[in-house]
């Protein structure tokens, strides 16, 4: 008698559960850009969430050398733009869809600031960049890349 009632109030529990899961904001996935320059795909990492350049939507001739030559690092301006780290430590705060106390990479200055974003809808992203306190910056907004996966780039393999 108790057996039925046991597992329907198991499954009753576990699609709860995958509901809530379900209505979690989730910042993983494709992004473009504010200027509709490149693609970033944003994914769970060590450090909380990172983000790397997985596309490139400019127009460069074939051949162009998209390196990162504006890294303050002379050692580091020969590295491909192409799976470029740009973000990473963002960690989630106690309100749903922002995170915090990360870092964003801006290969056009080299300058490398502290970030936090935040899910505005679920495709639309605020991306803070910051020197100090958070007043002292710039916020971008991205769109969620959606549709056909364009212009994707090749990182290089290491040899």
């Amino acid at each position: 008698m108790f057996r039925p009632l046991f597992v329907l109030s198991a499954l009753s529990l576990c699609a709860a559960a995958g509901v809530a899961a379900a209505d979690q904001p989730v910042a993983t996935g494709f992004w473009v850009t504010a200027d509709h320059g490149a693609v970033v795909q944003i994914e769970a990492c060590a450090s909380g969430l990172c983000g790397h350049l997985v596309g490139l939507r400019t127009n460069h001739k074939p051949g162009d050398s998209l390196v990162d030559s504006e890294n303050p690092d002379a050692g580091k301006r020969s590295v491909p733009l192409c799976g470029l780290n740009l973000m990473g430590s963002l960690k989630p705060t106690k309100a749903p869809g922002k995170w915090e106390d990360g870092w964003v990479y801006d290969p056009e200055s080299g300058r490398t600031y502290t970030a936090q974003m935040q899910l505005d809808g679920p495709d639309t992203l605020k991306l803070r960049g910051y020197i100090g306190i958070s007043l002292f910056g710039r916020t971008e907004t991205w769109i969620r890349e959606t549709g056909e996966n364009k212009n994707r780039c090749v990182p290089p393999t290491s040899g």
